[in-house]
């Protein structure tokens, strides 16, 4: 008797445990995320979405170290952190209609007086519910007092008609911040 008790308990189904959800790590991030594409950059400003970018390049932070010789140490130099420096950032698109990129170059021409703007610059990628939105927000950076130092436009020739002209508008501005 005690040995067919033993083969009924075996052949019991074990009970389930749901699969384990992914815990962040200590570094915050969680074992399942994957980097996202980058597919689609927008600017705000304020509410209004004024640009779709192709490119968006040099969005880059810098902190410079202050180098302390300690007397006496020859075998390394300590290092303090210093202030943080940002990059100008370029938005590249096709050429459209649109004159609002020119003409914010073209402010203080002549008087030396720049409109700063606030604007967020939003990734964003295909929604992955489908349905409306057809895109969903990936992550965003707010940044402050911004204008423009350069506007390019690339070559134009008639010899590349399946080419798009592309505006780019390079800004510079006091800081930025991610805000998912």
């Amino acid at each position: 008797m005690p040995v067919m008790s033993i083969v009924k308990a075996a052949k019991k189904p074990a009970k389930k445990s749901p699969a384990p959800s992914p815990k962040p790590s200590q570094s915050g991030y969680s074992q399942a995320e994957f980097p996202v594409p980058g597919y689609q950059f927008s600017v705000q400003i304020g509410t209004e979405t004024v640009a779709f970018f192709q490119t968006v390049s040099g969005l880059s932070v810098h902190r410079k170290v202050e180098p302390n010789q300690e007397g006496g140490q020859n075998d390394f130099t300590q290092e303090f952190p210093g202030p943080l420096s940002y990059g100008h950032v370029t938005l590249e698109v096709g050429l459209t209609s649109s004159t609002m990129f020119w003409e914010w170059m073209m402010q203080g021409k002549s008087d030396g007086v720049v409109s700063k703007k606030d604007f967020f610059l939003v990734q964003s990628q295909p929604n992955p519910k489908g349905g409306t939105p057809t895109y969903s927000k990936v992550k965003s950076w707010n940044f402050h007092q911004a204008y423009p130092v350069s506007w390019k436009l690339s070559n134009l020739s008639a010899d590349t008609t399946q080419k798009i002209a592309i505006e780019s508008l390079e800004l510079t501005f006091q800081y930025f911040e991610l805000t998912k």
